[in-house]
């Protein structure tokens, strides 16, 4: 199977050994850690659901046309 994201789940994250041993190093909790996570995800923008809506979000916010010229 071919993954089409690159940023880990919440769940990956809380598995992956080396997140794990960066925690232990630093005196972190597990569980401080996944609740850290939680709540960050809940106050993010949730991402445009395609393409084209990313395109026309960041040029609103840029005041640019939504179509990108080339050329």
């Amino acid at each position: 199977m071919r993954k089409t994201r690159d940023d880990l789940t919440i769940s990956e994250a809380l598995r992956d050994p080396l997140i794990a041993m960066v925690l232990r190093a630093d005196g972190v909790k597990l569980e401080d850690f996944k609740q850290l996570l939680e709540t960050a995800a809940g106050k993010r923008e949730p991402r445009p659901t395609s393409v084209a809506n990313m395109i026309g979000a960041l040029a609103s916010r840029a005041n640019l046309p939504a179509m990108p010229c080339f050329g």
